[in-house]
Parts: C-alpha cells; sequence; structure tokens
C-alpha cells in the first residue's frame, strides 16, 4: 500500500504541474458518452462473456488537458462471480510541440471478485515524427489491493504509421518481466490495419501473441477480422470474427471456460455535450 500511495502522489504531482505549465491555452469542459452493445465479448481469443451479449458504457469528462473515465460492462466467466468489471481513471495529456505525455491513473474493479481489485499508474510519452508517424513508450504499475496477490510493473512500446487516405497500421508491444513473482515474463505484440472505404465503412483486421516464459501456461496466437458501417457521427454497427489457436486442453489451463471461435455483431451509440451546441 505504501508503494501504491507514493506512486499515486508522483503522479498527481506530475499532473498538476503539467496543468501548471500550460495554463496559457483557456480550457473547455466536455463530457463524452460511448455506449455498446455485442452479442459476445471477445478480447485477446477469449470470451469474457461466455458467448452471451454483452453491453458497456463509457464517460468521459474533460477539462483542457485533464480528463477522467468511468467505464462499466457486463463480464460471464461461466462461473458465479463476477458479473460486471469497470475502470475509474484521471488523466492529463500535456503537449509539447511534437511530444505529449499522458500521465494516468486507474481504479479496476471486478465486482464480487476483489481478488481483481487493483490501482494502476501509466505514464506513456509520444512522439509524432510528422503527420504520418508517430511512436509512443510507456510504464505501468499493477498495484493489487490483495496482500497475497503479486504486484508487477509493466513497459509498453507503440508505432502508428497513417496514410493520407485515412488507412493505418499500429504495432504494440507489452512486457511484463515478472507478472507472477517467479521471474516468469509475460510478453504481448499486437499489430491493427484499419481501412476506410466508401466514406462510411470501415475494414479492420488484427493479430496478437501471448507469450508466456513459463513453459505451463500456454503461449498462444489470436485473431480478429471486422467489418463497421458508421450511419453518422454518433451511430456505428459493426460485424467481426474472433479467434485463436488455444486447443481445448490449452483453454482450460488458462483458466477460461470457452476459447471457441465466435462470429459477433457490435453496435456503438456515441455523442458528447459539446454536440448539443452544433
Amino acid at each position: 500500500m505504501k508503494q501504491a500511495l507514493q506512486t499515486i502522489s508522483a503522479i498527481a504531482a506530475l499532473m498538476a504541474g503539467a496543468g501548471a505549465a500550460l495554463a496559457d491555452d483557456a480550457p473547455v469542459f466536455d463530457v463524452g458518452v460511448q455506449i455498446t452493445g455485442a452479442t459476445d465479448y471477445m478480447d485477446s481469443g477469449i470470451t469474457n462473456s461466455d458467448h452471451n451479449p454483452s453491453g458497456g458504457i463509457t464517460i468521459t469528462p474533460s477539462y483542457g488537458i485533464f480528463y477522467g473515465t468511468v467505464y462499466a460492462a457486463t463480464i460471464d466467466y461461466g462461473l458465479p462471480e463476477p458479473k460486471v468489471e469497470s475502470k475509474f481513471a484521471i488523466g492529463a495529456t500535456p503537449v509539447f510541440g511534437d511530444f505529449s505525455v499522458d500521465f494516468n491513473l486507474a481504479r479496476r474493479i471486478k465486482f464480487d471478485d476483489p481478488s481483481a481489485d487493483r490501482w494502476l499508474p501509466y505514464v506513456t510519452g509520444t512522439y509524432t515524427f510528422n503527420g504520418n508517424l508517430s511512436a509512443s513508450l510507456g510504464v505501468g504499475d499493477y498495484l493489487y489491493d490483495d496482500p497475497t496477490a503479486v504486484d508487477f510493473w509493466e513497459l509498453y512500446a507503440a508505432s502508428t504509421v497513417t496514410l493520407d487516405s485515412g488507412a493505418y497500421f499500429t504495432a504494440e508491444y507489452y512486457l511484463e518481466p515478472d507478472y507472477d513473482g517467479m521471474n516468469n515474463a509475460y510478453y504481448a505484440v499486437y499489430g491493427t490495419v484499419g481501412v476506410p472505404f466508401m466514406e462510411k465503412f470501415e475494414a479492420t483486421g488484427k493479430l496478437g501473441y501471448e507469450g508466456y516464459a513459463d513453459p505451463a501456461t500456454p503461449s498462444y496466437i489470436w485473431y480478429e477480422a471486422s467489418l463497421k458501417y458508421n450511419l453518422n457521427s454518433h451511430l456505428a454497427l459493426g460485424v467481426a470474427y474472433h479467434g485463436s489457436d488455444l486447443t481445448t486442453t490449452e483453454c482450460g489451463v488458462q483458466g477460461y471456460t470457452d476459447c471457441d471461435q465466435s462470429v459477433f455483431a457490435t453496435v456503438t451509440i456515441k455523442g458528447s455535450l459539446s454536440d448539443l451546441s452544433k
């Protein structure tokens, strides 16, 4: 807990300093809301809703460089608990020319599963080389409430190339050198390609690898192909195919209830207070 308080205090001090440094810009208050629904909640090759429908809401108040996040979604691991996951966060994103920094302090909770409750302070710097290329480097600390749980740190690196057509490619890398307290590393590599076309459509492909140094935990590949149709700036419909190469036995070792592939539909509704003045 002492480490958590020290990390939280450091983040707060950096955010306050960033706000003071950039006080010349007139801050604007806004609140964004996004509501999502899906016939399956798939993530990294795994269903988080036991292949049942799931709904989520994200509220993002902002004031100048400062922002907040309130997120909640329904989940189902095929067990009695938990049924809801949530995230509460505050942050600041000061910009210094081509370089920006995101200071973020998140509180993650899975209701009825206190062993998963944790603080997650994160700092990410992003440099934009030109209008088409950016690179990011970040570090975060997972600080669990449960005294028997293992706290660990994470390194994050990413790069995005965006074409004038709007098409983009993003590569991400995550490294947790000692996620289990036994000197076993976890690492993940993700690639995302997005191609907008015909004004309102976007095709997206994702490929990821979840790697575990501990041979007892299976490493695996996951993938997703999706198509989204933006009816307007506030409503989007989508369909996606998501799966992994985990076998039934490997799925059980991972502790998941179902690693079957899935075809699912999504609907997204979004807007903000600033939209009301337009």
